[in-house]
């Protein structure tokens, strides 16, 4: 072999190597459960988990607690829905889609008031109004702020809707080149006593280029209605998008609800960033960013753009977080990649293990130095107990921590126990 071709395949040997050690190794140690402990659900007594089974409560992906008026509002589907379209899975199947039953809808609960059965009154909101009416949505990630003195609550949510033709608006276009039509759909819900407290009021609808795939939002500025959405791809389709992980893909972008208008907020280091939630005494923002395992802390400038301050390593594939009245971080954790991606494909025959994080300030301050304390809150190896857990969140009052997730067939709870 000529000294110049032994040359060459050295170096190209030399930058396989090294890509594995810095992508694909680092990929595999995340998404599978190689080398990994995890705990079963008896390691845990300090808390009591059950499921809560109902119609209303299956593929709840996202779920928001308003702890004043002590209701959980969660974003629901069905298990064959979300196999069949699930942009950010890459799940783009609108012929089956066509053929699965339910439409996606906002569950809600009395978390003081358990009742007999355990369901908390569940029941869906009704969608009503505007260009939406009447009109299937298919929810993801949403969030919700109070306005009016609190006499309303206004739902961002995210909507993937299917890809249709610009001239007739009804051609259904090939999603598997083209991805969804995502966008975000605005509600209010009049809380008012002698309001219709069931019933979702549509207000607009933002759609952007720089909402590209959209998994998850966060509101924050309550004047302009400014929020922070997180792109998991940077693309809405491709023949090499499930890849694109391994080497960094996705964006933030910013957008004002007032105006429409969107533009991006960070598009360097964003690895399948999902969850997001924002710290109301400090203001920083906390991204995770599921291929690489962290959640990433960022303050936004006044130009709108995300500069990051901490990065807090959990060494697993995280997915929503939330945070607690107290300004704790919850995030939903995946241990086991594989086995998760078997429950989203079966989820009535198979189970995944989930793991429950509280991220917790060392220190009482809240500037961009202190250091955080990560506590694994519960974890069920066996999977016995919780769902393939995408989200989590805490009432601080009951001690109560509410778990969905994005193709179980139902949510679970767990309460603190004695």
């Amino acid at each position: 072999m000529a000294p110049s071709i032994r040359t060459f395949l050295v170096l190209i040997l030399a930058i396989a190597i090294g890509i594995y050690k810095v992508y694909i190794h680092n990929a595999i140690v995340l998404i599978t459960a190689i080398g990994r402990v995890i705990q079963p659900l008896e390691d845990f007594p300090e808390y009591r988990c059950r499921r809560i089974h109902h119609p209303l409560l299956e593929s709840c992906e996202d779920l928001w607690l308003d702890s004043t008026n002590r209701k959980l509002y969660a974003a629901c589907s069905t298990p064959a829905a979300r196999m069949a379209w699930c942009p950010g899975g890459n799940a783009l199947n609108l012929a089956a889609l066509g053929e699965a039953e339910g439409v996606d809808h906002i569950s809600v609960l009395d978390i003081d008031h358990p009742g007999p059965a355990g369901l908390y009154g569940v029941r869906a909101l009704e969608f009503h109004g505007g260009e939406r009416n009447n009109q299937r949505l298919y929810l993801h990630g949403f969030d919700v702020r109070p306005i009016d003195d609190g006499r309303r609550l206004r739902f961002w949510l995210i909507n993937h809707r299917p890809p249709l033709d610009a001239v007739t608006g009804e051609q259904l276009l090939d999603a598997s080149r083209v991805g969804a039509n995502s966008t975000i759909e605005v509600y209010d819900l009049d809380l008012h006593p002698t309001g219709d407290s069931n019933k979702l009021e549509y207000v607009k609808t933002i759609m952007h280029d720089a909402i590209i795939s959209p998994n998850n939002l966060v509101v924050v500025d309550d004047t302009t209605g400014g929020f922070l959405v997180t792109n998991d791809h940077s693309t809405k389709a491709g023949v090499f998008r499930d890849l694109n992980f391994l080497f960094g893909d996705g964006s933030i972008s910013y957008c004002r609800t007032d105006t429409g208008e969107c533009q991006f907020a960070m598009t360097e280091n964003c690895y399948f960033p999902n969850g997001i939630t924002r710290d109301p005494s400090s203001g920083h923002i906390y991204i995770a960013h599921t291929a690489k395992g962290i959640i990433s802390v960022y303050r936004l400038t006044d130009s709108n753009q995300l500069v990051q301050v901490n990065e807090i390593p959990l060494s697993m594939n995280l997915d929503n977080l939330s945070i607690d009245t107290e300004g704790n971080v919850f995030a939903g954790g995946i241990p086991d990649g594989i086995q998760w991606l078997r429950a989203f494909h079966n989820p009535y025959g198979t189970s995944a293990p989930s793991t429950v994080f509280m991220v917790r300030k060392n220190t009482s301050d809240q500037n961009q130095s202190g250091e955080y304390n990560v506590i694994k809150l519960v974890e069920d190896g066996e999977a016995q107990v919780l769902p393939a857990t995408t989200t989590a969140v805490h009432d601080v009052v009951s001690g109560q921590v509410f778990l969905g997730g994005l193709s179980s067939p139902f949510i679970g709870v767990c309460e603190r126990a004695g």
